[in-house]
Parts: structure tokens; C-alpha cells; sequence
């Protein structure tokens, strides 16, 4: 059966061909025991006022049915609603905003690095909302600023493939390792507690514990 679009009579609403949609036609062929095809209509984007929503209209049909034995019903036309879907754009802004995000870090700098290790802004969720700072956020940023630029100093991911990056991130997590496991060893040696006992708690703690933030922060 063949299919088109058409334009519905004027009104404030009234959808446009080439300005608000692209006019399609064409035929759809069934094959046996299918009962079902997609009409792809292509909407126009077009730059919005900020309080300004889309909300247009306009028909699609389908007609001259193959063989002569098939029949359409009444049902042969199909109003489309064109709106704003507010969600749908935030999440697309959220997303270029990310995408830009990672284009820049592609090519940050060792001083860009250090300034973002000290930044504290709001952020964007995955929704595009506007996220504020909280307070416990703002005491955890300043309790391990110094960490944040002491790592700053890896080399920038996008230098030589990322492999002088690996290495030092390796050698730095050896560092804070050992630290770990000195600090461990003083509280141990202090509270009376067996090296077995505090190679359990507080070295495991203090090496599992950021593995299981970072991950569910990646996730």
C-alpha cells in the first residue's frame, strides 16, 4: 500500500512541510504473515525561545491498496503531535555538555589538571539538572584536596598513548599503598593488635574502601 504525509487545514498549529517536517511518500510492501511497518518522518529542528514549546500537527495516510482483495478500513489517516519533549532535551544537553567535557580532557594540560584538582562548582546530573554543592561534598573536597593535587601530577591521558599516565598512576598508588600499610602497622603496634588482625581491617579497609567508591562512582 502507498503512504504520505499531508498538510492539515491552517490553523495556529498547523505543521508545515520543510519547515516543521519533510514531506515522505513511498509504498510499503508486506511479505507473508507480516503485520506490521514503520512510516519514518523526519522532524525539523529549529531554534527555540527559551519558554517558547513546540506544538504542531499534521497527517500521515495510507492508501491504494495491493491486490485488489485487500481492503483499508475507515482507520486510513493519522494525526502526528509534534511537541517539546523537555526531558528528552535536558538529557541532550546534559550529554553534549559531556561530550564537549571529553573533548576538552583529551587535550588538558598539566596546569589544567592541577586547576580542576582544586576546582569545587556545581554540577550537572544525568537529567541536565543543575546540582549543587553539598556541604558534606565541600568538607570531603577539602580533607583530600591534597591528594587531588598530588595526583594531578600523572602525565595527561593523551600523551603517548597513555602509557607514561599508567606508570605513574601505578607508582603513586604504591605510594598511598604504603602509606596505608605504615599508618596501619603505628595503629596496630599502639592499640596491641596483631599484624595479622590489623592486615585485615585497617589495610583492608583502607585499600578496599576507595576501590569500592571509585567503582560505583564509574558505574
Amino acid at each position: 500500500m502507498d503512504f504520505e504525509t499531508y498538510e492539515l487545514d491552517k490553523t495556529d498549529r498547523t505543521a508545515t512541510p520543510g519547515i516543521d517536517y519533510e514531506h515522505v511518500n513511498g509504498t510499503l510492501h508486506f511479505k507473508h504473515r507480516e503485520v506490521e511497518k514503520e512510516i519514518v518522518v523526519p522532524i525539523i529542528q529549529r531554534e527555540l525561545a527559551e519558554d517558547e514549546k513546540r506544538d504542531e500537527v499534521f497527517g500521515v495516510k495510507i492508501f491504494n491498496a495491493q491486490p485488489s482483495v485487500v481492503k483499508i478500513s475507515k482507520k486510513d489517516r493519522i494525526i502526528v503531535e509534534i511537541v517539546t519533549d523537555a526531558e528528552t532535551k535536558k538529557q541532550a544537553e546534559a550529554l553534549q555538555q559531556l561530550l564537549d567535557r571529553i573533548n576538552r580532557e583529551e587535550n588538558i594540560t598539566y596546569g589544567q589538571q592541577i586547576l580542576n584538582s582544586v576546582m569545587l562548582h556545581p554540577t550537572k546530573n544525568e537529567d541536565g539538572e543543575i546540582t549543587d554543592v553539598t556541604a558534606g561534598e565541600a568538607i570531603l573536597h577539602f580533607l583530600s584536596v591534597g591528594w587531588k593535587v598530588l595526583f594531578s601530577f600523572c602525565p595527561p591521558p593523551h600523551w603517548l598513548g597513555g602509557i607514561p599516565c599508567f606508570i605513574i598512576a601505578l607508582v603513586f598508588i604504591g605510594i598511598v599503598t604504603a602509606v596505608v600499610g605504615e599508618v596501619a602497622t603505628l595503629m596496630g603496634c599502639v592499640i596491641g593488635l596483631k599484624p595479622g588482625i590489623t592486615a585485615i581491617t585497617f589495610v583492608a579497609i583502607g585499600t578496599s574502601l576507595p576501590d569500592t567508591f571509585a567503582s560505583k562512582t564509574a558505574a
